[in-house]
């Protein structure tokens, strides 16, 4: 396949929070390896920001014909709830992490929305690449105006520690959006960006910046790569070879401690805040309320850092309030002074506005269990045979980005180098690329590719 003379090599990192596509064209490769074009996108709900990755989110409308994809799927759905139409509509969010422990093909395997409607996963999967590769094929006719599909070597990130079945569902469903499998290839999440990095190093030596990257890479040494991401935290280790190319000495492995499971501690805190009978009446009347208390906490987490003295601020949607008021006529959602969580802690609370404020303890708490769980596996891959004389962490990942996670892994390991590349959510799709153009730079896997 890496002779075929293809005009482009593109890569769809397909994410449980967010996803986005890059692609290059074999001289730009052969240039500047790292140098790929990312999509920009801008979210039609927020600011006149940029962004290189669009929300995973998907709208089909009340007969199940696609509407919308990523950020205007989730301004759509909001119109739609505005107006009391949504309950017809099909809308689906995180669905990727459906696929984490899935053992079988997906033949009649359904999913839920956030309404609890179903459709065929394979419906809400395929659609969803058939999206990013149509806007994917859009964006190189700009550059070359008559490529096609099949011009095209075609990319598809999983992360390691998926099942084989999984895998080869992500396969059906990019065939389905119209990828024929002789120009697709599934590429390991971890691995990719472990190139990107490897790459990384080579660029910064030539400039005279490479520093401790650089000798991450040399012959001989060997490093571990954690691509904490949305869904997954996914895990490789490598040992660089005589020739520049690497071999795996740990099996690709991880585990669900991703970024959303701190979202998942946040909204179980928000439910004890509400009570039994607030929740379960938003639950089965307007789920999407939740929702908009995950995406307030997605923006506002990223504010945490540990040992902070300042409290955290997080906007509460205003129909949390109505919902408690109705249920509990006289009494005020912003009067409450204190929460009693599931561990039977007590969280002191205060509201300015919308907004409501806790202490910076009470705020990095949210993350415990996960960078617990993180640091606890890396610890044990690092003591094992296999793991001995790793030197490097390479954190990559939007979650890597995470001063919470980052702290926790330097303090869990003081003796080791940590190393967070500038823009670690890019890695992913920018080390696939690589790969797309040049497989033989992993040349020997415990794992399996699919």
């Amino acid at each position: 396949m890496a002779t075929k003379n293809y005009l482009l090599v593109a890569a769809i990192d397909f994410g449980t929070t967010y996803s986005g596509y890059a692609f290059s064209t074999r001289e730009d490769f052969q240039k500047e390896p790292t140098k790929v074009y990312l999509k920009q996108w801008v979210d039609p709900a927020g600011s006149s920001m940029m962004y290189n990755k669009t929300s995973t989110c998907i709208l089909f409308d009340e007969s199940v014909n696609f509407s919308k994809f990523g950020f205007e799927a989730e301004a759509k759905y909001q119109d739609l709830i505005m107006d009391n139409e949504h309950k017809t509509w099909y809308f689906f969010r995180r669905f990727k992490m459906t696929l984490y422990d899935k053992q079988s093909s997906g033949d009649g395997w359904f999913i839920e929305d956030e309404t609890g409607k179903q459709l065929p996963a394979l419906v809400v999967f395929s659609e969803s690449i058939k999206y990013l590769k149509d806007s994917l094929l859009e964006e190189a006719k700009k550059q070359q105006t008559d490529i096609r599909v099949g011009d095209i070597k075609w990319i598809l990130t999983v992360p390691a520690i998926w099942s084989d079945p999984a895998k080869t569902f992500m396969r059906r469903a990019a065939v389905e959006a119209g990828i024929d499998t002789d120009i697709l290839t599934i590429a390991l999440e971890s691995e990719a960006a472990a190139l990107f990095v490897k790459h990384l190093s080579i660029d910064r030596q030539l400039d005279g910046k490479g520093g401790d990257l650089f000798r991450t890479f040399v012959p001989g040494s060997k490093y571990i790569v954690v691509d904490a991401g949305g869904g997954t935290i996914d895990i490789t280790a490598h040992e660089v070879l005589n020739d520049g190319t690497v071999r795996e000495i740990i099996k690709s492995n991880g585990g669900n401690w991703g970024g959303t499971s701190v979202d998942g501690e946040y909204l179980d805190f928000i439910k004890c805040f509400l009570g039994e009978s607030v929740t379960q009446s938003i639950e089965q009347n307007e789920p999407q309320v939740f929702f908009e208390v995950c995406r307030e906490f997605e923006t506002a987490k990223r504010t945490i850092k540990p040992q902070s003295d300042m409290k955290f601020n997080v906007r509460i949607p205003s129909q949390l309030g109505e919902v408690y008021a109705n249920l509990n006529p006289g009494k005020d959602l912003k009067s409450k002074k204190f929460v009693i969580t599931k561990s039977k802690k007590h969280v002191f609370i205060s509201f300015i506005g919308d907004k409501l404020r806790l202490a910076p303890k009470d705020a990095e708490d949210f993350f415990a269990e996960t960078v617990n769980e993180i640091t606890r596996h890396l610890k044990s891959l690092l003591q094992e045979k296999s793991g001995k004389g790793i030197a490097t962490i390479i954190l990559v990942g939007g979650f890597a980005e995470s001063p919470m996670l980052t702290q926790a892994v330097k303090s869990a390991f003081p003796q080791m180098r940590v190393i967070i590349p500038h823009e670690a959510a890019w890695s992913v799709l920018r080390g696939a690329v690589i790969f797309g153009h040049d497989p033989s730079l992993i040349k020997e896997q415990i794992h399996i590719r699919s």
